[in-house]
């Protein structure tokens, strides 16, 4: 058995690929307008949102040679509805320290997304990829005012990946994931925090892939200090339980520990800066580990009203659907800029990652495995009103690997590719 997804880069329901479809990810972050929306009842509003995009793809299937390119069309639709009012809700993995107003006793969000994807080409291998793409979250806040408050966070994606060229099955996923959150926060101390519970349950659609299907639970406590007025000091402890899910998973099963120690703080009106690092150990029952530092800096200034940097730097270990795990160092820079009325935005990323105990179930696979990945996201939001907006958006991913494996017809492959993807698109909002 094989699965495409083994021979490519690790695939994130934040990852902005035009075959891997989060709609979410669609509707936001710089395409999003919202209109005045449908009253339904005393506290709450539907917000409608509708768009059409269409472009072209330069490799469909991420091949290393002969890419074959279509047009793509894809069609929007997204109605969320949540608590009236200029309030923040937070997700069930954040703090908020923001107690102006009266934000009553449950703050909500409720939002279901889907797409379409239309291959454009004669090729039909092409234009049998694609296809609904889904987004649904319920995300909520009890008592948040009060001294002790309760957050949960639950959302649904379906992530549509295009068929490796070896075969006609589609790399579909489900993804389900819960976040349940106990937070402390008075406003009488500056001590904090919080304690949490993530679920992730990961499913892959087609049965040849079931044995790639896993479930995780991570528990964890993150205590604050706000030492300075603008300077909080917290740590971060979390243990995970991972491990295949149904008889066919071939999924190693871990206890990933996490300890971090960190500071965020104001180095300037304009300059911000947010610093972590710690020690993790992944605790695999079979195969290869990890037992290594873990840092994390992120450095942002706004230089104009209207514009602002950041550059981040991420040495991560991560579990992995293709091996035992991946580990990455990752720099990013994020550069948004508002030109009333457009809306600039340019993200490039390069990482540096490493993949360890790559599962056998390909026949002639390396354990290891060492990618460089450059990814450069661009875009520009044109808003003619505030319920409809233009969008331009270009997405550009270089995969360079040293890893080679044997295909079902006994060939070898080189899973690196480069992908082009540009979409122009129009939201609506009511």
């Amino acid at each position: 058995m094989s699965l495409e997804s083994h021979a490519r880069a690790d695939i994130s329901a934040n990852d902005q690929a035009i075959a891997t479809f989060d709609p979410e990810n669609a509707v936001a972050p710089i395409s999003s307008v919202e209109g005045p929306g449908i009253k339904i009842g005393e506290g709450t509003v539907l917000h409608p949102v509708f768009g059409l995009e269409t472009g072209v793809v330069s490799n469909v299937f991420y091949d290393d040679v002969n890419p074959r390119a279509a047009g793509l069309m894809r069609l929007l639709a997204q109605v969320g509805a949540g608590s009236l009012g200029p309030v923040r809700l937070i997700s069930a993995n954040q703090d908020d320290n923001d107690t102006s107003g009266n934000q009553g006793d449950f703050q909500y969000k409720v939002a279901v997304g889907a797409s379409y994807d239309f291959l454009l080409s004669g090729d039909d291998t092409v234009t049998s990829t694609g296809g609904l793409g889904l987004n649904a979250l319920f995300r909520g806040m009890v008592n948040p005012m009060g001294r002790w408050s309760f957050g949960f966070d639950e959302s649904f994606v379906r992530l549509i990946r295009a068929a490796n060229y070896e075969t006609d099955a589609n790399t579909n996923r489900d993804i389900n994931s819960l976040g349940l959150t106990l937070l402390y926060h008075p406003n009488d101390s500056a001590f904090g925090g919080w304690a949490y519970y993530n679920n992730t349950i990961d499913i892959f659609e087609q049965s040849l892939q079931n044995f790639a299907d896993r479930l995780q639970h991570k528990f964890g406590v993150h205590p604050q200090w706000r030492w300075l007025p603008q300077t909080t000091v917290f740590a971060d402890v979390s243990m995970g339980v991972y491990s295949g899910l149904g008889t066919d998973s071939v999924k190693t099963s871990s206890y990933p520990l996490t300890a971090l120690l960190g500071v965020a703080t104001l180095l300037s009106l304009k300059t911000t800066l947010n610093v972590q690092g710690g020690y993790t150990n992944g605790f695999y029952s079979g195969g290869p580990s990890y037992s290594a530092p873990t840092i994390g800096a992120a450095l942002g200034y706004r230089y104009s009203p209207l514009g602002r940097v950041t550059l981040t730097y991420d040495w991560l270990y991560q579990d992995s659907v293709n091996a035992n795990y991946y580990r990455d160092h990752v720099l990013r820079l994020w550069v948004q800029q508002l030109v009333v009325p457009f809306v600039f935005e340019v993200q490039p990323e390069v990482h540096f990652r490493e993949y360890n105990g790559v599962n056998t179930v390909i026949m002639g696979a390396s354990p290891t495995r060492d990618d460089v990945i450059f990814s450069l996201i661009a875009g520009v939001h044109y808003n003619f009103r505030n319920w409809i907006a233009a969008t331009l958006n270009y997405h550009f991913t270089d995969v360079s690997t040293d890893y080679t494996y044997m295909t079902t017809d006994g060939s070898i492959d080189n899973p690196s590719y480069v992908r082009h993807e540009l979409l122009l698109g129009l939201r609506v909002a009511m």
